[in-house]
């Protein structure tokens, strides 16, 4: 992922106003300039400084000269014109917060979700109880979860243990690329470093985060996301997950087909025939594919085990109906 220009100021803004927030007595412009300027010349450094204060600024941040004859410039917050006083939120409002809250901080598939809980527990009473019967539980899971985060935002390598569908452990260094959920589960798209610290050639594969059972962040591995990547090129349908078992066919009919086209995504072709469609699509689970089959209300052509598993689900559906 290539950095801009834009990125790099917007980078420098907000180091700026966390050092202005925390700072617990002046900033000397010298020390200002080698933190967050360094080599550009005084008078570059004051141009630069007074174009980023006007931005701080806009964003809240006002930041005062303090000037001391003979010596650097001294900056600081202005708190009166800076950090707003604090607020209490009525009963009815930390209700109202938390009940549009909740759904997504119980969603397993919202990597924030422990971070959005905290914040809830903060502004409520019975929330903060509630969060408390939960975190021993999911202590371990949410740790690892913390890590790998923690890892894609620094674009540091991890180093973690990972139980494969068929139980067997193995430790593998990773390079955390993205998340996405899917029924209920949250999934890592994350590419397998080498020991040079790059990213090995076809080795990017999706992971199931309840799978991993240790991770810790590999300090000085570093990598770069690649520019064309994103996320939604590795949503999966819910039979998809796993090593692919063999590709399937499905007659889609014309007043299915918009919907089946919206969920397959990327991930497959289609062959029109009529006002419907033929279906090509790799398939991992064929039980599942067939009971997604069903839920869809379309038809597998082949191959033939799909086949059969989906008249199953019918004639067991058929004969519980009966």
């Amino acid at each position: 992922m290539r950095l801009t220009r834009d990125d790099d100021r917007a980078r420098r803004i907000c180091s700026l106003a966390l050092d202005f927030m925390n700072a617990s007595s002046p900033l000397r412009s010298s020390e200002i300039a080698r933190a967050h300027y360094p080599g550009l010349s005084a008078d570059s450094f004051r141009r630069a400084f007074s174009r980023d204060r006007s931005v701080l600024a806009a964003c809240g941040v006002v930041v005062a000269e303090r000037r001391v004859p003979g010596e650097d410039s001294l900056w600081e917050a202005d708190h009166a014109r800076s950090f707003a006083r604090g607020a209490e939120l009525s009963a009815t409002e930390a209700a109202a917060l938390e009940l549009a809250c909740r759904p997504l901080a119980d969603d397993p598939t919202f990597p924030l979700a422990d971070d959005l809980r905290l914040a809830l527990a903060k502004v409520s009473r019975a929330f903060s109880e509630t969060l408390a019967v939960g975190r021993a539980r999911d202590l371990a899971p949410s740790r690892i979860l913390e890590t790998l985060c923690a890892c894609l935002t620094d674009q540091t390598a991890a180093l973690a243990t990972y139980v494969d569908a068929r139980g067997r452990a193995s430790e593998r260094t990773l390079a955390p690329y993205g998340f996405f959920g899917l029924r209920g589960s949250l999934y890592l798209v994350a590419a397998r470093v080498s020991d040079d610290g790059s990213a090995c050639e076809n080795q990017t594969r999706t992971y199931r985060i309840d799978r991993f059972t240790a991770a810790k962040a590999l300090k000085g591995t570093s990598f770069s996301i690649p520019e064309d990547f994103s996320v939604a090129d590795w949503r999966r349908l819910p039979f998809q997950m796993g090593a692919t078992a063999c590709e399937a066919r499905f007659l889609v009919d014309g007043d299915r087909l918009e919907e089946v086209r919206r969920a397959a995504g990327s991930q497959s072709s289609f062959e029109q025939v009529g006002s419907g469609a033929v279906w090509a699509v790799d398939v991992s689970d064929v039980s599942a594919a067939a009971s997604w089959a069903v839920a869809m209300g379309i038809r597998p052509i082949a191959p033939e085990p799909l086949v059969a598993a989906w008249r199953g689900i019918l004639e067991g559906v058929t004969h519980d109906v009966g």
